[in-house]
């Protein structure tokens, strides 16, 4: 075989890798939850009262400095530095979110929240938090996916039941989902770089965050004294283990797509579904962020988008399962 005709198989395979289909479970359950996120956080800013600090201009009460800039945010190069604006401009991204959550246009929704996030990004950068970024990130492979053609108004629309009519939609956007939770957790482990995530500061971390009371949603004052301590340890080298080495995720998915591959070990991994150490080990770290420290959105956020780590037949046979037990048609039929 030549290089030309071994590039032109590989190329093949790639190709219909991403081409591939499923059913729009998995990624119409990630539209809805993190819609519910995006929305329950611009309803949350509205709540503080914190619409015209974050979203309006100095001359109004804001914290932006935009109409002093050399360069004027777009935003408001379209429209005046007033009060009126800046509660508009929240308002469109908080009814987006909704819609994003209720599947209603959804391609549509997701673009003018991404367009309008953006525009938010600009008028105030230091607003701007890592899961804003990911979200986005989120937005963009959404807005070309059909992740509303379940649980959703779209689906409704479009077959009489949010359910939809079992119409399979590209695999693509669900795995470039879990490649982006892939790279966000390895940047993650791999950007700590501070003594007390390592052995050499004694994997003091979590510790310090904990004693921090600006993000401590209690006081955690014991964990001074030991055995407290010690779980705190134990806490920070498990997170940065299974941070580092959540390339091993993809490998291990890998092998369960080819059988034929990896050998004894692979075979192994396969039976036990190793890979779910990983997820699990994530699913608890962000419970247990969210039951300890004060992140906004962060980990729920990132919870949502667990359903992608899943193939929708999974998810539908788990549904099916629980609905039966439960006696709910229903669910049953999902």
């Amino acid at each position: 075989m030549t290089v030309a005709e071994r590039l032109r198989g590989w190329w093949a395979r790639w190709v219909a890798f991403w081409d591939e289909r499923e059913h729009p479970a998995s990624l119409g359950l990630v539209r809805m939850f993190l819609g519910l996120c995006w929305a329950y956080d611009f309803f949350n800013i509205w709540r503080l009262g914190l619409v015209i600090p974050l979203f309006g201009v100095a001359e109004v009460g804001g914290f932006s400095d935009a109409l002093m800039r050399e360069h004027t945010p777009l935003f408001y190069r379209l429209f005046a530095g007033t009060v009126a604006s800046a509660t508009g401009l929240h308002l469109v991204m908080t009814l987006a979110a909704l819609c994003i959550a209720m599947g209603f246009f959804t391609r549509t929704s997701c673009f003018v929240l991404l367009c309008s996030w953006a525009m938010f990004v600009d008028v105030l950068p230091y607003a701007d938090r890592g899961i804003d970024t990911l979200s986005r990130l989120a937005l963009f492979v959404l807005m070309f996916s059909r992740a509303g053609q379940y649980l959703g108004a779209d689906a409704f629309i479009r077959t009489g039941s949010v359910w939809g009519d079992g119409s399979t939609i590209l695999s693509s956007p669900r795995r470039l989902l879990v490649l982006q939770l892939v790279v966000m957790y390895t940047g993650a482990g791999w950007s700590k770089v501070g003594m007390t995530w390592w052995p050499m500061g004694h994997f003091a971390a979590l510790y310090f965050a904990l004693q921090d009371p600006a993000v401590a949603a209690w006081d955690f004052s014991y964990l001074r004294h030991q055995p407290f301590f010690f779980f705190t340890q134990v806490g920070t080298a498990v997170t940065i283990l299974y941070q580092c080495t959540y390339p091993a995720v993809l490998l291990l998915m890998w092998w369960r797509r080819h059988p034929e591959k990896g050998g004894r070990i692979a075979d192994f991994t396969r039976k036990y579904r190793v890979e779910m150490v990983w997820i699990t080990l994530g699913f608890v770290f962000h419970l247990a962020l969210a039951a300890t420290m004060i992140l906004g959105i962060f980990p729920w956020a990132m919870l949502a988008m667990y359903p992608a780590w899943f193939h929708p037949d999974e998810l539908r046979a788990f549904f099916r399962d629980v609905g039966r037990r439960l006696g709910l048609r229903s669910a049953a039929r999902a």
